[in-house]
């Protein structure tokens, strides 16, 4: 099985850029977005072409069809909300997280799918929300904990969190800001500690990569710039023996760029 999670900026933006065409030919049996910042009737028809499509989107002939779709856009134009894509029709679809967190932002999304739940989590900005941040966060792992007494877990998202100093270029400048709050590693770290994997990390110990690049540095490779790995997936510990491959892809579609899980049958 391979899943993806890709925070693409604006589902708007990059399905002008090329998204569509990409996801086909990638042909992931998941695919966990985050910041589609689009309602769902026109996100619906930006992927499956259900209308006739404006102007901007005419070009593309992508089918995905062969997909079924989970939207939690929320009610907010043009802000957050997620998506999950998914070949196996979900057995359940939980929006929010139950009893632990309600919001109108679309910021949760979880399919069922067997033994497995994959949780589709967008982590608020802690910029000029961190009590916000740390209220999710602390509701997520709650949750998460919950899942966990009945399935394999598997919560992928944008955490909004550099976890530790190799996930980050300016760890030194950081510490004060948030994405490196001691608070917020705090709180990625007892997420771990419910019996969770960093599948990138456990993949690749001391690999240097990023998710997300700031403007210059995505354009100009001797500026080291600000540049964090805060996309992440994380798996219930038993899933450790399956975990085969766990990469981040270079695209051109979003400020973020895409982490990769491949699991072994």
């Amino acid at each position: 099985m391979k899943i993806v999670s890709y925070n693409v900026n604006g589902i708007r933006a990059s399905v002008k850029l090329g998204l569509l065409d990409w996801l086909k030919d990638y042909n992931a049996d998941i695919y966990c977005i985050q910041e589609v910042r689009c309602n769902e009737p026109l996100t619906k028809e930006l992927i499956f072409g259900e209308k006739e499509q404006i102007s901007l989107f005419e070009t593309n002939q992508n089918n995905l069809s062969s997909y079924y779709a989970t939207y939690n856009c929320g009610l907010k134009a043009g802000y957050a909300g997620t998506l999950i894509l998914s070949k196996v029709q979900p057995d359940k679809i939980i929006l929010d997280m139950d009893e632990f967190w309600n919001d109108d932002e679309g910021r949760t999304t979880t399919i069922i799918c067997g033994k497995n739940a994959i949780v589709d989590a967008y982590i608020p900005n802690g910029n000029s929300r961190l009590e916000v941040k740390m209220q999710y966060l602390s509701a997520l792992t709650k949750y998460l904990k919950k899942l966990k007494e009945n399935y394999n877990v598997i919560c992928v998202g944008d955490f909004n969190i550099a976890h530790n100093e190799i996930d980050l270029t300016n760890p030194k400048e950081c510490k004060n800001k948030s994405v490196f709050l001691p608070i917020e590693r705090t709180a990625f770290g007892e997420i771990l500690s419910l019996g969770f994997t960093d599948c990138y990390r456990f993949i690749n110990p001391t690999k240097v990569e990023y998710t997300w690049r700031s403007y210059r540095s995505r354009y100009d490779e001797s500026y080291s710039g600000w540049k964090y790995r805060i996309d992440y997936i994380l798996a219930s510990n038993s899933l450790n023996s399956k975990l085969a491959e766990c990469n981040i892809l270079e695209l051109p579609y979003s400020d973020h760029l895409p982490v990769v899980l491949n699991l072994k049958d």
